[in-house]
């Protein structure tokens, strides 16, 4: 093992040599691996240890795969090895994604604005509604022995200073505090409650704006619950408008592909390009 790992050292260090990137670094039968594309196979700003472990494993799964080519070359019979129908199958199944991606890269085209959404909620709110509870909260997470715990609450427990000053908190709190400062966002209720050391009970969700403040585990948590829903439309969460959205653009770029098909067949059936 220790001879094994010295080797692989070796052949990191030749890397940076251009003279040696085409070193031979395995070998089976008559299919030989270079450095060079053992190199081309490691991501950038690994330690020593993790690009020994990574060379190693390239190396033996390069050497496992050639062994078992070489096997299935000498064990399946011509006819069990010819793969020309697979492979032309797939040729024209990659010809005709392909051009089907061509056909619908202009994705200005297929613009799905929020009225669409909109229109969309409105038909089918009842047959697609999630019964999850949603919340709108200010949440902010910070050390117990923070100086900012004091002033951060001054602001977010106080409605009117909470509306006119919520906006400077993220100026204060740089990169390393955890908040949530927005009051037009529905989240999951058990997304929320996944964030937070402690079960946010029905008597914080009953009324508007309920404060909860606690210390857990060497952090302060400020909460205010600003709304609260059982049940309500598909498009109510940014991950639901994005999933909408989503399924509407894809809608429309699979029907003008069918009408860009029956538009060639009825220009192929005119010029008599297609018998029946």
């Amino acid at each position: 093992m220790k001879r094994l790992v010295l080797l692989l050292l070796a052949i990191l260090s030749l890397a940076s040599c251009q003279q040696n990137r085409d070193k031979v670094v395995a070998q089976v039968y008559n299919h030989k691996l270079y450095l060079s594309e053992v190199e081309s196979g490691l991501p950038s700003g690994l330690s020593p240890e993790d690009s020994v472990a990574m060379v190693k494993d390239y190396i033996d799964s390069w050497v496992k795969e050639r062994l078992i080519l070489h096997e299935a070359e000498h064990k399946l019979s011509l006819r069990e090895k010819n793969f020309d129908k697979q492979l032309e199958d797939y040729r024209r199944s990659l010809l005709i994604n392909t051009y089907y991606d061509k056909l619908v890269s202009d994705t200005n085209m297929f613009d799905i604005t929020d009225q669409d959404v909109k229109a969309f909620t409105r038909d089918f709110d009842g047959r697609y509604a999630v019964n999850k509870d949603i919340v709108k909260v200010n949440y902010v997470k910070l050390s117990a022995n923070s100086k900012l715990v004091a002033p951060v609450k001054m602001i977010l427990f106080n409605e009117s200073r909470r509306q006119e000053e919520k906006d400077q908190l993220p100026l204060l709190f740089g990169d390393s505090v955890e908040y949530m400062l927005d009051d037009n966002t529905w989240l999951y209720l058990e997304d929320v409650r996944a964030e937070v050391p402690f079960d946010l009970n029905d008597g914080d969700l009953k009324a508007h704006h309920q404060y909860v403040d606690k210390t857990i585990d060497g952090n302060h948590y400020l909460l205010v619950v600003l709304d609260h829903k059982n049940q309500r439309s598909v498009s109510e969460t940014e991950e639901e408008r994005a999933a909408v959205r989503m399924m509407l653009m894809n809608q429309r770029k699979r029907q003008f592909i069918e009408n860009h098909i029956n538009e060639l067949y009825k220009k192929a059936l005119k010029e008599g390009a297609v018998t029946r």
